[in-house]
């Protein structure tokens, strides 16, 4: 689960689903080269050899659209975490061929976030007029029943994922000393895991797990700590709010906006104001309600069948220009 592309085909694989379910025909391809200068020329060859009447580029293959029919190709962009992450020469490449070249090439593209679209007009401004929001929906089931989770003994804290920008050892120093039992999901470094045992807590470190094996984990935890410095969307606040689990997370673009009214929204770079939004909601019933019946009140804009609805309704527009 905590692999970047999993969760993408994962949710493509949701939408594709609903957008069958009215009557459109799609069939997926995969990248069935490597990403060596020849495999990708190759890939890029047999791309354009099995074009459909409309091709969507979902995956973090930007560059196959070089030589696809830029009037019915839609590239849907979920961050610019690449290039956050790279430097030098590395970075220009990854600048021209997954950012630049496409972005001028196509002329529909879609972006999962006001924060997103935002981060790219940023870099390249003439590309405003060419981005279509269009979020993520909520890949988990949601749970039918209203109800605020009772504490019988001690709380269960739930934190997925595990990467840089998660942002979880701020979390680890703003949990240290609480009565809790902490439920973390993606790979721990070894200096993460001393400082849990060094601390004492009392936790669970679950790697590589099922899609029914995450739904328990938000069935069972009492709050969601999401504390991200840095996402193109923030999907586990979406999952939490379907299973009746409180969400705490960033006064942060797009965590805020994905949020709604259904989170307590904190400073991810203060310890203590973490520290203090967990503590409250841990001691307060009547804001664990407000908070669960906000955030499911604020999923059902993420439905698939909603954001389904606004991807076919790109593809008409595309169809009726073409």
């Amino acid at each position: 689960y905590n692999s970047h592309q999993i969760s993408i085909e994962k949710l493509f694989d949701i939408i594709i689903k609903s957008i069958e379910e009215k009557g459109i025909k799609t069939y997926k391809i995969v990248n069935p080269y490597n990403l060596s200068v020849v495999g990708m020329f190759r890939s890029m060859l047999y791309f354009r050899k099995n074009q459909a009447q409309i091709n969507h580029i979902t995956g973090d293959i930007h560059w196959a659209s070089l030589f696809l029919d830029a009037n019915r190709t839609v590239l849907t962009i979920h961050d610019l975490v690449g290039l956050e992450q790279m430097k030098g020469v590395k970075r220009k490449l990854y600048f021209l061929l997954w950012v630049y070249l496409p972005i001028r090439k196509l002329k529909y593209i879609t972006a999962i976030s006001e924060k997103t679209k935002q981060e790219i007009v940023n870099l390249i401004p003439w590309s405003k007029d060419k981005i279509t929001v269009i979020p993520n929906c909520v890949s988990i089931e949601i749970n039918k029943k209203d109800e605020v989770k009772e504490i019988s003994d001690i709380p269960n804290i739930l934190i997925v994922g595990t990467r840089q920008n998660k942002n979880i050892d701020r979390v680890f120093r703003a949990l240290k000393g609480l009565n809790i039992h902490l439920t973390i999901v993606g790979n721990l470094s070894t200096m993460q895991e001393k400082y849990l045992m060094e601390n004492k807590f009392k936790y669970d470190n679950l790697v590589g797990i099922t899609e029914s094996e995450l739904l328990k984990c938000y069935q069972k935890a009492h709050v969601l700590c999401f504390m991200s410095v840095y996402e193109g969307f923030g999907l586990p606040i979406l999952e939490a709010q379907a299973q009746n689990c409180c969400v705490i997370t960033s006064d942060l673009s797009p965590m805020n906006e994905v949020a709604g009214e259904g989170a307590l929204l904190v400073n991810p770079y203060s310890v203590e104001s973490i520290r203090s939004a967990i503590k409250d909601l841990i001691n307060n019933k009547e804001e664990r309600q407000r908070l669960t019946l906000l955030g499911k009140k604020n999923v059902v804009k993420y439905s698939v069948e909603n954001v389904a609805n606004l991807y076919i309704k790109l593809y008409v527009k595309i169809l009726n220009k073409t």
